[in-house]
C-alpha cells in the first residue's frame, strides 16, 4: 500500500497500492446466489421505468424505498413490505416550490429530503409533499475555482455526505479531456456556516487519461467516517479517513480487463466499474464490473451503458480483499437498479431487453451471499 500526500503532490500508479486481485484463492469464498424471493412494485401510468435514483429507507416499524422516475422530477415512495406505492412526491421545477430539473436525492427523514438538480447551485430541502422547506444557496460562497456544483448530485453510488458539519457534494467535473489530472477535482465541499465552498483534495489517477481513459466518472460515498471513491475506468479504488491522507487498492475483474478504451463515437462500450456500494449489514462491498461490449444489433449507445448486456459483481471485505465475484446472466437484470436490506441485495429485473420484462411493474431478486463450496 503507498499513503498518498495529496496536499503536496499526487503520484498514483496503477502498480502501487494494494493490489487485492494476486491470489486467486480469495476469489472463491463467498457468491451472490439468487433466492426465489422477488418484489414487485406497481408503477402508475405516469411513472417511467428507468430510475434516475433508487433508495432504500428505513424506520423502526416499517422499510421504504424511493424511485426517482427518470426526467419526471417525480419520487415514488413504495412500502417495501407490502409493494405497494403509498405517496409521489410532485417536485415542482418552478414557482415557489421550484427545485429545477432533479437528478437526485438523500433521504433524512421522511419529512425531510435534500434534493440535487442540474445546472443549479442550490441544494434543496423538500418535505414528503414535495414543499420547499429551505434551500442552501451556494453560488456566492467563497470557493477555490475548481468546483462546478451546477453538475452536483446524489445517487445510489454518489451520494451526498455530512461530515463535521460539512456537506460533501460530488460532480462531474466540467471541461474537456485534456485538463491536467492534478487540477481535476469532483466533490464539493460545502461549509453553510462559514459560506465557503472548497474541494475534497483528491483527483484522478496520474495516468487516468493514458489508454485514452476519457470519461472523469466516478462513484463517491462515505461509510464509517471515512471517504470512498470509485474510479470508472480505474482499477483504484481510493479511501480516506481525512480528505487529505489517501490510501490506493487495486481491485480488477477475474475475467476481464479494462485497457481497452472503446470511444464514444465508434460501436460497442468500453469494459469499466460504474459503481461500488456498501452492504452496511454484512460489512462488505460490491464493485460493479461491466464487460466490454460490441456493436448489438438494435441497441443503441445508451442502451448499452444503461443495460449492459454482461456485468459482474466483486465482493470485498471490510479490508477491501476480494472475496467473491459473481457474473450474471445476459439480458436479465438492470444492474443500474438495486438496493439493500438486512436480508441481502435485490438487483433489478427492470431490463427492457429481458422477455420477461413488464414496464408496469419495478421488479427486484433477492441475492444473498453464500460461501462458495
Amino acid at each position: 500500500m503507498k499513503r498518498l500526500f495529496l496536499t503536496i503532490i499526487t503520484i498514483v500508479l496503477f502498480s502501487c497500492g494494494q493490489d487485492s486481485t494476486n491470489n486467486d484463492k480469495q476469489r472463491v469464498k463467498v457468491s451472490l446466489v439468487a433466492t426465489d424471493k422477488k418484489l414487485s412494485f406497481k408503477i402508475p401510468n405516469n411513472i417511467i421505468n428507468n430510475s434516475a435514483c433508487v433508495l432504500p429507507y428505513f424506520t423502526p416499524d416499517s422499510s421504504y424505498l424511493y424511485y426517482l422516475s427518470g426526467l419526471t422530477n417525480k419520487i415514488c415512495v413504495f412500502n417495501i413490505g407490502s409493494q405497494k406505492l403509498i405517496r409521489i412526491i410532485n417536485l415542482e421545477q418552478r414557482g415557489p416550490d421550484g427545485v429545477g430539473w432533479v437528478n437526485g436525492f438523500e433521504v433524512v427523514n421522511p419529512d425531510s429530503i435534500y434534493v440535487t438538480s442540474n445546472y443549479l447551485t442550490r441544494l434543496f430541502l423538500v418535505n414528503s409533499k414535495g414543499k420547499l422547506i429551505s434551500y442552501i444557496d451556494y453560488s456566492n460562497y467563497k470557493h477555490d475555482g475548481l468546483i462546478n456544483p451546477p453538475d452536483s448530485r446524489s445517487l445510489e453510488n454518489m451520494r451526498m455526505a455530512f461530515k463535521d458539519d460539512k456537506i460533501y457534494l460530488p460532480y462531474y467535473p466540467p471541461g474537456i479531456v485534456n485538463n491536467p489530472p492534478k487540477d481535476t477535482r469532483f466533490v464539493a465541499v460545502v461549509d453553510t456556516q462559514k459560506k465557503v465552498v472548497n474541494t475534497l483534495n483528491v483527483g484522478f489517477p496520474e495516468n487516468y487519461w493514458d489508454n485514452e481513459h476519457y470519461p472523469k466518472w466516478f462513484g463517491f460515498f462515505l461509510y464509517k467516517n471515512r471517504f470512498y471513491i470509485n474510479y470508472m475506468f480505474s482499477n483504484i479504488i481510493r479511501t480516506s479517513s481525512d480528505g487529505n491522507i489517501w490510501d490506493d487498492y487495486i481491485i480488477k475483474s477475474k475475467y476481464a480487463k479494462i485497457d481497452n478504451y472503446i470511444p464514444f463515437e465508434k460501436p460497442g462500450l468500453s469494459a469499466c466499474f460504474p459503481r461500488l456500494v456498501v452492504d452496511t449489514y454484512r460489512n462488505v462491498f460490491y464493485r460493479f464490473f461491466e464487460f466490454e461490449q460490441g456493436n448489438l444489433k438494435g441497441r443503441t449507445k445508451t442502451d448499452l451503458m444503461r443495460w449492459p448486456q454482461r456485468f459482474s459483481i466483486i465482493i470485498l471485505d471490510d479490508k477491501l480483499e476480494i472475496i467473491g465475484e459473481t457474473v450474471f446472466p445476459k439480458d436479465k437484470y438492470d444492474m443500474n437498479g438495486y438496493f439493500i436490506t438486512d436480508e441481502g441485495l435485490y438487483l433489478s429485473l427492470s431490463n427492457p431487453f429481458n422477455p420477461d420484462y413488464n414496464e408496469d411493474l419495478l421488479e427486484f431478486q433477492l441475492f444473498k451471499i453464500k460461501k462458495s463450496k
